[in-house]
């Protein structure tokens, strides 16, 4: 079955492309080698254009580049009369026809952006054909669906691979970085406790960031600590997938951290009126904040990309919280549970660097922490596989001894942290109310 790519029936469409921006961008690397170097190097591939001849003169573009040759018009030509490429693409007349009809050369980044959009509008029309043969022969909808979404993730994901960039261009980028953000020296999501935000800036944009713990040391209540304090004193949209407790759940632990109310006496439903007042109030400020529940036991990867996706196109989108990693649903493969969640958290890091947002992932530690009776290590993460190494932060809860338990004082340990120091801070947690309250650092950079 072939997509029909008309609008209305009976006026086919043909499929995006634009031969003219290709042969505009190819004549003006031929006219101005820095060109190559500057929007096509590292983002524009031979595949990504629509003729064969264009493509045959890029190839041979990138390999005079990769030599080192200086390029132009007698290098390229050389290039391809070496590979009998030459009488492929019209003959030499045909480049120099490139170059003459180049309206101008300042205009290449446009031409390149022209030519990016619609490769992938073309890697898209080519999903939308398998995914409407997958619905045309798969009798289980629910797999298709899957298979569905997974090529979707492919086309997404296929827009951030880039080949290797030039230092110059990546300091050319770092500095435009910098001027954007001015004076704002705290880019990322804040989230409430001060000695981390002054590590980390806040979580930042596009960053893995992996919350470890064992059982009953408050991850989940930490990381709606950070969605509470973001959505509702920084006003930033955030996005919580839960697989291990309910909607109702998390909104109750969200309304006893707010309104400072025991969960366990609201579940008997024993208050006060005062109390009564308290939960109708902090009800009111939670309505306000913008934070979005979805509650499924069952979830992939894809599902967390496609949802997201949807809430940033509807609302913005800020922050993405999983919880927790070990429960999303791999693909279901013989390969075995830690290169299954080898292969989620790899996920997890693409969809964060698509939607340009932090995206906080829980995740289970092994029992060895407890045997061993230390603080945890990067090695400790269950099913660990490649957690700690596609991580931006690793941050870690845990409890030294009966003296941190007794006076209920868990230890945040920042254990990975790509672009910036690491660090341990105190943190006391008020289970009865799934509240953490900062108090301070506890020991010297690492």
């Amino acid at each position: 079955m072939t997509v029909d790519y008309g609008l209305e029936r009976g006026t086919p469409k043909p499929p995006p492309e634009n031969p003219e921006a290709e042969a505009s961008l190819l004549g003006a690397v031929l006219i101005d080698p820095a060109v190559y170097e500057g929007v096509v190097r590292g983002r524009i591939a031979p595949a990504s254009l629509s003729r064969e001849q264009h493509r045959l003169i890029l190839g041979a573009i990138e390999r005079v580049a990769e030599r080192g040759e200086a390029l132009g018009f007698q290098t390229v030509q050389t290039e391809l009369a070496a590979r009998s490429e030459l009488d492929e693409i019209g003959g030499a007349q045909f480049l120099v026809g490139l170059m003459q009809n180049v309206p101008t050369v300042a205009h290449a980044e446009s031409y390149a952006a022209i030519v990016e959009r619609t490769a992938l509008l073309r890697r898209l029309i080519q999903a939308a054909n398998e995914i409407a043969h997958l619905a045309l022969t798969r009798e289980d909808a629910e797999s298709a669906v899957s298979d569905a979404q997974e090529l979707l993730f492919a086309v997404s994901e296929s827009s951030l691979h880039r080949d290797v960039v030039p230092l110059e261009i990546a300091l050319r980028r770092f500095a435009d970085q910098i001027t954007a953000r001015g004076e704002d020296q705290r880019q990322g999501v804040p989230t409430g406790f001060e000695h981390l935000d002054a590590k980390t800036g806040g979580f930042q944009p596009s960053d893995l960031i992996i919350i470890g713990g064992r059982p009953g040391l408050g991850k989940t209540s930490l990381a709606l600590n950070v969605v509470w304090h973001a959505a509702v004193t920084a006003h930033k949209t955030c996005a919580v997938f839960s697989l291990e407790m309910t909607e109702l759940q998390v909104v109750q632990r969200l309304i006893s951290m707010t309104a400072e109310i025991d969960g366990n006496r609201m579940r008997r439903g024993r208050l006060s009126e005062k109390e009564f007042e308290s939960i109708n109030s902090a009800s009111n400020q939670l309505q306000r904040a913008p934070i979005f529940i979805e509650e499924s036991s069952r979830l992939t990867v894809t599902d967390i990309l496609a949802k997201s996706r949807r809430l940033q196109a509807d609302r913005g989108l800020d922050l993405v919280v999983v919880d927790y990693l070990q429960l999303i649903e791999g693909a279901g493969d013989d390969e075995g549970r830690v290169q299954e969640v080898a292969v989620i958290t790899r996920a997890l890091k693409s969809i964060a660097r698509e939607l340009e947002v932090p995206l906080v992932a829980l995740s289970q530690l092994s029992r060895q922490i407890e045997t061993r009776g230390t603080e945890p290590m990067l090695s400790d993460l269950r099913e660990s596989g490649s957690i700690e190494a596609d991580a931006d932060l690793v941050l870690f809860l845990w409890q030294k001894d009966r003296k941190d338990r007794d006076e209920s004082v868990v230890r945040l340990k920042l254990a990975k942290h790509r672009n910036g120091p690491t660090g341990d801070f105190d943190l006391h947690f008020q289970s009865e109310l799934t509240r953490f309250r900062d108090l301070g650092e506890t020991r010297a950079d690492i």
